[in-house]
């Protein structure tokens, strides 16, 4: 059932991805001071994030204002940086599901594949609470790879380097095809 409502999402969030890069310089204007998460769930305060009717636009886990890398690219607090950061993250919360301890996971594939520095060809299929996600990583010469991500990020539940398992664990919609580095 879970692979059928995922394609079923894939043209929902291929149109609001879209539409989200084509408004993210009006969507500024609505935003509010609010109480929310900051800095990848690292701490709480108040900055500009956007109203209940606009919540697939936003980060949950941060502000408009990014997290403390996006701030030392762009200042916070001003138009122009929250345009970058929506640019960055279009339609971030769509899709979005928090899954909660206790976790049940199973693994099919190699869960150490990954594109870019030190890269590993293979491909990885984990089930997570209902969730899956599905990578693969493929080199294609000229230090590039073909790398696809299918699903919702949950393999952060089976990387030994993720310790402790944050709960609950923030499971972001993806569909993301492309050519990436393999070095």
């Amino acid at each position: 059932m879970i692979y059928l409502l995922y394609l079923i999402f894939i043209p929902i969030n291929l149109a609001l991805t879209l539409l989200a890069v084509i408004i993210a310089p009006i969507l500024p204007i609505f935003a509010k001071p609010l109480m929310g998460w900051c800095n990848n769930h690292s701490y709480k305060a108040v900055e500009p994030r956007f109203p209940t009717w606009l919540s697939w636009f936003q980060t949950p886990d941060n502000s408009l204002n990014g997290d403390a890398t996006f701030q030392t690219m762009f200042p916070p607090n001003q138009w122009w940086s929250q345009v970058h950061w929506l640019w960055r993250n279009p339609a971030y919360s769509f899709a979005l599901r928090y899954l909660t301890n206790p976790y049940y996971t199973q693994v099919s594939g190699d869960k150490t594949i990954k594109d870019n520095d030190n890269a590993k060809a293979g491909w990885c299929l984990v089930h997570a609470n209902g969730l899956f996600q599905f990578t693969v990583v493929a080199p294609i010469g000229f230090s590039r790879c073909i790398y696809i991500n299918l699903g919702w990020n949950v393999r952060g539940l089976v990387d030994d380097n993720v310790q402790p398992k944050p709960d609950p664990y923030q499971a972001t919609f993806v569909f993301s095809p492309r050519i990436s580095g393999f070095r």
